[in-house]
């Protein structure tokens, strides 16, 4: 998760360089944090920003890294006196900073009593019950902490953290109480820029760009602006780039689609960088800018990880023994939905939880909210459910030949709410699962050999001698044969019936041959079965009646048959 950098270290810090360019050796890197009691507070917030007042001068006068670390742990030392439990976690750098910039200016124009009249730890003794004390003549408190991380310590309160802006709009026409090198943090604050825009160029800007609106000057809102747009239409290029190729597999177009999220995370993050770092928004428009870089945060860590199990699902798929459109790999691109649709939702109650939504009302909405949808889903959930039962039986898999009530093709795909066959004819039946899971299915792929079975139809000359040689030879040709299966059950020709117009042999037998084989096995068999019947001096009937035509003569009758 993005995290705003400590920002507002450095700008508090380097803010104060418009005063001064003195360096003065009062910095105090390792100052301890005391907040027992609201003197230790009061003394540790005094001591720190005039530590961080220095640290400013020095990081001017000798620029480095290390002299940005010290201002920045300055700046977490200051915010650590302030409780912020009242304010969403995303925008607790933000505001807290904000917090400090205004105590400062307040506290260096009010009257404040000598340390050693601020009540001390001695004066609470029972760390259990609520306490706190009030700078005289104003509403800035320091109480302490009943709950959290934070327990027990005296912190200024919520309230005069979410109302410092208020009490410095009172305070801000004072004169100084106190020295300082900085007549006004909050002024030299509003102005102050990182180090990549020139000075020149802030200072040519007219007036008017300089007056501040939502708490920001006019030139830093549109700078902010300008960074968004050209963040926007760079992720519009990267997305024609990267649009996947409409016959690439799906492992390669996750992948391609995965390169725009990514991008937007790293530019999210930079665009961050450059507006707090260098522009330096403040106040109203800088909560804005929070809220939106978060949100966009978290919508792109959501798409990434959606994209990313889908692709670890398809790097799965691609294995040889899962064949791209099978009911494996549809079940398997299930599972990664699900895992998919639990990492989105758990992103999504975090990034609330950070923006201070009630996640416990959202989730309870939703729970009623995915009642509502199960019930208007119904016959999806249904066909749902079908599929999972062609998954846990198996009757049919992608490229089986079937026949689904007299519908006979191949099927080419098996989903998760239908099932698609195309017919001999080359057109493509969709099924939905509930309905094939249902209904009889013959699935041709599945038998573990071919029927031979034919009934020859001999004339009525035929002898019993030459039936007798037709049977023997035909049941001696199958026997012999190398793919008619001896063990399944023997080859047989029998005769079976005298009919209407032919005496009718039977002919059966199993082919031990792949589908593809059987017609030429089969044309094999006939074709010889063929001459056998011909050597044997027989031959095949062909449909035929015989009539009697009745004739009468004088003092006789006679009849005679007509063929």
């Amino acid at each position: 998760m993005i995290r705003r950098f400590w920002h507002r270290a450095a700008l508090f810090s380097t803010l104060f360089l418009l005063a001064s360019g003195a360096w003065a050796d009062t910095a105090k890197p390792l100052l301890a944090i005391d907040t027992s009691s609201p003197r230790a507070t009061m003394q540790t917030f005094l001591d720190v920003t005039q530590a961080l007042e220095s640290a400013a001068i020095k990081l001017r006068s000798e620029p480095g890294p290390a002299a940005q670390a010290e201002a920045e742990s300055l700046m977490r030392k200051a915010l650590r006196t302030l409780d912020l439990s009242q304010v969403r976690p995303s925008a607790r750098r933000e505001i807290g900073g904000d917090a400090v910039v205004f105590l400062v200016d307040i506290l260096r124009r009010i009257d404040l009593p000598p340390l050693d009249s601020i009540p001390d730890a001695a004066d609470f003794p029972d760390g259990d019950t609520p306490a706190s004390w009030t700078i005289p003549g104003t509403e800035i408190t320091i109480s302490r902490v009943m709950e959290g991380p934070s327990k027990g310590q005296f912190l200024f309160s919520p309230d005069t953290v979410t109302r410092a802006g208020e009490f410095y709009d009172l305070t801000k026409q004072l004169p100084l109480k106190m020295p300082s090198q900085v007549p006004n943090w909050r002024e030299a604050q509003l102005q102050f820029h990182g180090w990549m825009i020139p000075p020149d160029l802030t200072r040519s800007l007219p007036r008017t760009l300089k007056q501040p609106v939502l708490d920001t000057p006019i030139w830093k809102i549109i700078a902010a602006i300008g960074i968004f747009a050209v963040l926007a239409v760079a992720l519009l290029l990267l997305r024609q780039v990267t649009k996947p190729k409409p016959k690439a597999r799906a492992l390669g177009r996750y992948l391609r689609r995965l390169l725009l999220p990514v991008a937007m995370l790293i530019g999210i993050f930079g665009a961050e960088v450059l507006i707090t770092e260098q522009v330096m928004v403040l106040g109203t428009f800088a909560d804005m800018v929070d809220l939106f870089v978060e949100i966009a945060f978290y919508v792109a860590a959501a798409w990434v990880a959606w994209l990313f199990i889908s692709i670890l699902v398809e790097w799965v798929i691609t294995s040889p023994q899962i064949p791209e459109k099978s009911l494996d790999a549809n079940l398997l691109r299930l599972l990664g939905r699900v895992l998919g649709i639990l990492a989105v939702a758990s992103i999504a109650a975090y990034g609330a939880q950070q923006l201070g939504l009630p996640v416990l009302g959202v989730l309870a909405g939703l729970g009623v909210g995915g009642l509502a949808v199960a019930l208007a889903a119904q016959n999806s959930l249904e066909n749902l459910i079908g599929g999972l039962n062609l998954y846990a039986d198996r009757p049919i898999r992608v490229g089986d030949f079937c026949d689904y009530a007299g519908i006979k093709g191949t099927v080419e795909y098996i989903g998760l709410r239908s099932t698609r066959i195309r017919g001999a004819d080359r057109t493509v039946t969709s099924v939905p699962n509930s309905m094939l899971a249902k209904t009889q299915v013959t699935n041709y792929a599945l038998r573990d050999h071919l029927l031979f079975r034919h009934v020859l139809d001999l004339r009525y000359e035929t002898t019993t001698e030459q039936l007798r040689t037709v049977c023997n030879s035909i049941r001696e040709l199958l026997s012999s044969h190398p793919n008619v299966s001896q063990s399944l059950a023997p080859p047989r020709a029998h005769v079976v019936c005298f009919g209407e117009w032919s005496i009718q042999v039977e002919v059966q037998a199993y082919l031990d041959v792949a589908p593809g084989k059987f017609l030429a096995t089969q044309e094999e068999l006939l074709l010889a079965i063929a001459e056998i019947i011909g050597e044997t001096g027989t031959t095949f009937a062909f449909p035929s009646q015989t009539n009697y035509v009745v004739t009468e003569t004088a003092g006789e009758d006679s009849s005679s048959p007509r063929a």
